[in-house]
């Protein structure tokens, strides 16, 4: 609906926001306001109300999401330098884990050393991207069965990031946007016009 941004935080450091809460009241986000070297720890910050950021019960991490009742955490834990070396097998690739926030314990979503990213969590699927079979592409995690399914197969570009909304996943391919759909487990190229309200623009 457009008007001016809200600013939420004011730590001198950088807070990048990578998400919600599964109620939409507030924001995830990761900071390095609270640790002693490189890595960033996941914090949430009301819309409204208290004026400072609850911290996630996890050492640190660089990407998340909440599960859709708010209980458990998928996340990467660990922070890459260089994301999109492709074909990158270092130590620094990246897992997804799945974090119980009551206990904080985990569970590692199935792979061989490849760079796993972005994950979303849907219903009792887990998407995100990985660069196991080539060129990153899309897959999903089943919860209930714990299979690791390729969705998309990819001989091209890498697709750097994904954000799942209601039917489908969006994605970005080489300066396109495109669309997974749920439904017709299908995809296909979105074109997007903005339209800003900011007197600066």
């Amino acid at each position: 609906t457009g008007g001016e941004p809200q600013r939420l935080t004011y730590h001198p450091g950088d807070d990048v926001a990578i998400g919600w809460t599964p109620d939409g009241k507030n924001v995830l986000f990761t900071s390095r306001r609270s640790s002693y070297s490189d890595p960033a720890r996941f914090f949430t910050m009301p819309l409204h109300g208290d004026p400072f950021p609850a911290e996630l019960p996890l050492p640190m991490g660089s990407q998340g999401c909440y599960s859709p009742d708010g209980s458990h955490f998928a996340y990467v834990p660990l922070f890459q330098w260089e994301p999109y070396w492709r074909d990158y097998r270092g130590g620094q690739t990246t897992p997804i884990w799945i974090a119980d926030l009551s206990d904080s314990s985990i569970v590692k979503i199935p792979r061989d050393n490849s760079n796993d990213r972005n994950p979303m969590w849907v219903g009792d699927t887990i998407y995100f991207l990985s660069d196991r079979n080539g060129p990153t592409t899309l897959f999903s995690y089943d919860l209930k069965t714990g299979k690791v399914t390729e969705l998309i197969h990819n001989a091209g570009f890498d697709i750097v990031y994904a954000s799942a909304g209601p039917g489908g996943i969006v994605y970005d391919q080489f300066g396109s946007l495109h669309i997974y759909d749920f439904a017709t487990h299908s995809e296909h190229e979105v074109h997007v016009r903005i339209a800003a309200d900011m007197p600066q623009v």
